[in-house]
């Protein structure tokens, strides 16, 4: 029998979610000195140890445990094969995903558990997205630093502007460069006038889709969950993350920001809901999407650094060209991580990163699907729901994003993880895996993917 008293994992956990996406020690150059992401990854691993030996957690693994395993293996095989010299930090890069995996996947055992997890992460997207939103809507001023990617990687100067010339005039400091953008607080700015967070959501559209899906999602199951005001505070914060996804800019981020809540629709709805939502999105996209010169220009950028992906596939079709490594043959990130998989890790890591994918919609399907048929279940299935529509919106955004080592990515598997988990609790004879023919699926999809699809597409586009 589980002991169900608090859990001594669940501290780390929550700081290691905190400390990954607030960056606080960005902000607050005393915490800087100390090293928190590790000493908060060891302290969620001993709490998690702890808690096995004090029985309040069984050493039970979760589903997708060997496939995860699999692929940070082939990631440290690839990377010593193609580059030794950097093997000793891609091992420990991968291992840290692979705590924060581990210890939130098999650290939750009960459902009150992960409402603790998934609380602390929503509250965290909130405050990213009220950070960004009061970004948007302040005042702009000069940045001057280094030109980095189209951007301005520096500090606000103090100087208001309406534009980027006014900030080249006497007052500017020689050798900078300088853009005129919206500056928030914490030390945050926009780039090229979209707004965006700092650290590993410095990106306008990883940022969206970081809030949509550890945002908005959760926020809409919690609000199923509660009433009256609590139910009116939840929506709130779901108009609050919609907004601040509208202010970045993100295409595939307000797809993300639609989709979210149109799996929750088309679940009550089916198909019918298919035609009004085409309706309502079509608009939006069109007013909240980049449309100018430079999204072509960033479109065009993302096909060619495909076609590198792709050349570099063709050079180690097995095991890729090392994990991390896809920078050192191409100028640009790949902006799509299943590309990233099979350049970086070759085919074996693509399989093995759809089989993950697979199986972590595998487990939320057929899960909520058994748990109707037991009385008192209500809470998983919110649960089960708002990881369906958070992992839909991941699941297509990623598709243009390079997220295969980000932390939110592995915050969600470890969250599928979870909830499978604590699903058993209530259906102990349920398993769910990858079976023989699943796999089979898999193999081809990933062949055709690699060797049909993506080249047809790019060919089509020019640039193959």
């Amino acid at each position: 029998m589980l002991w169900s008293g608090s859990l001594f994992a669940l501290p780390g956990i929550a700081f290691l979610i905190v400390f990954i996406l607030a960056r606080p020690q960005e902000a607050f150059p005393l915490l800087a000195r100390v090293p928190f992401l590790h000493l908060f990854t060891a302290l969620a691993v001993v709490g998690f140890v702890i808690d096995i030996r004090l029985r309040r957690l069984q050493p039970v693994a979760t589903n997708t445990l060997p496939w995860v395993i699999s692929l940070l293996v082939v990631g440290v095989v690839s990377t010593a094969i193609n580059q030794p010299a950097a093997l000793l930090g891609r091992t420990v890069e991968l291992a840290i995903l692979f705590c924060l995996y581990g210890t939130i996947a098999h650290g939750i055992q009960r459902f009150r558990t992960f409402q603790a997890i998934a609380g602390v992460l929503c509250a965290t997207c909130v405050f990213i997205s009220f950070i960004c939103a009061h970004q948007g809507l302040s005042a702009k001023q000069c940045i001057g630093g280094e030109e980095a990617e189209g951007a301005i990687e520096g500090r606000p100067d103090g100087r208001l502007c309406e534009t980027s010339e006014q900030c080249r005039g006497p007052d500017a400091e020689p050798g900078l460069e300088y853009r005129c953008e919206y500056v928030g607080l914490l030390g945050t700015y926009s780039v090229e006038e979209r707004v965006r967070y700092r650290g590993d959501l410095q990106d306008p559209n990883e940022c969206a889709l970081t809030i949509c899906a550890g945002g908005m999602a959760l926020l809409i199951g919690f609000a199923l969950r509660k009433r009256g005001a609590g139910k009116l505070a939840m929506y709130a914060g779901v108009a609050l993350v919609m907004y601040t996804v509208f202010r970045t800019q993100s295409r595939g981020g307000l797809v993300a920001a639609m989709l979210v809540p149109g799996i929750y629709l088309f679940r009550r709805y089916g198909f019918k809901v298919l035609i009004p939502a085409v309706l309502v999105a079509a608009p939006v996209l069109m007013l909240g999407g980049r449309h100018d010169e430079a999204a072509d220009i960033s479109t065009a950028m993302r096909y060619d650094a495909w076609s590198a992906g792709l050349d570099m596939w063709h050079h180690s079709p097995i095991y890729g060209v090392g994990a991390r490594e896809f920078g050192e043959h191409f100028w640009l990130a790949a902006h799509n991580s299943y590309l990233l998989s099979l350049a970086e890790l070759g085919i074996t890591g693509l399989v093995i990163f759809l089989s993950i994918v697979f199986l972590c919609f595998k487990t939320l399907i057929v899960g909520m699907r058994e748990l109707r048929k037991l009385p008192g279940t209500r809470t998983p299935v919110i649960w089960g729901m708002a990881l369906t529509a958070a992992f839909s919106g991941i699941v297509f955004q990623i598709n243009t994003l390079s997220f295969l080592y980000h932390p939110v990515l592995w915050i969600f598997f470890g969250l599928i993880g979870g909830w499978y988990s604590a699903v058993r609790h209530h259906k102990p004879d349920l398993v769910i895996k990858v079976t023989m023919r699943d796999f089979a699926a898999i193999v081809i999809v990933a062949m055709l993917y690699a060797v049909v699809v993506l080249p047809l597409y790019l060919k089509a586009k020019g640039f193959m």
